[in-house]
């Protein structure tokens, strides 16, 4: 028997960037600062390639989260937090949104254009359901 839809499914940047916020204390946004060195550490957080549609019902939607910081110290006690945060997110609907599960890929160090700025990068999949 098919579950008949009401809702729709929640946007899950929306949902990380709030979590984050409220749940952690992180200024997480969609778009990298301009001046991205006066804002260290930074979380960016962008949609990802990927997902899936599981019984017509539940859906897994990419994002991935950027983390950009000036040195491993800073680095590995943001990718704690966010981690921590993240780990909490599943469960019930609340008012973030019916994040019924979250799978987190481990950060890892990838390069860009700034050398003396650190940035790691990990993906997450959050399965929702409509609201």
């Amino acid at each position: 028997m098919a579950i008949p839809l009401r809702g729709s499914w929640p946007q899950p940047m929306p949902i990380i960037i709030q979590w984050l916020q409220d749940k952690a204390g992180i200024k997480a946004s969609a778009e990298v600062p301009e001046n991205l060195r006066a804002n260290l550490p930074a979380v960016i957080v962008s949609p990802a390639p990927g997902g899936t549609t599981a019984d017509g019902f539940t859906r897994g939607r990419a994002v991935n989260i950027d983390i950009f910081a000036a040195d491993w110290t800073s680095m590995d006690a943001t990718i704690s937090k966010v981690e921590t945060a993240l780990s909490q997110l599943q469960g019930d609907g609340n008012r973030y949104g019916y994040v019924d599960s979250s799978t987190l890929t481990s950060f890892s160090e990838v390069s860009h254009s700034m050398p003396d700025v650190r940035r790691c990068t990990a993906t997450i999949t959050l399965n929702t359901r409509p609201q």
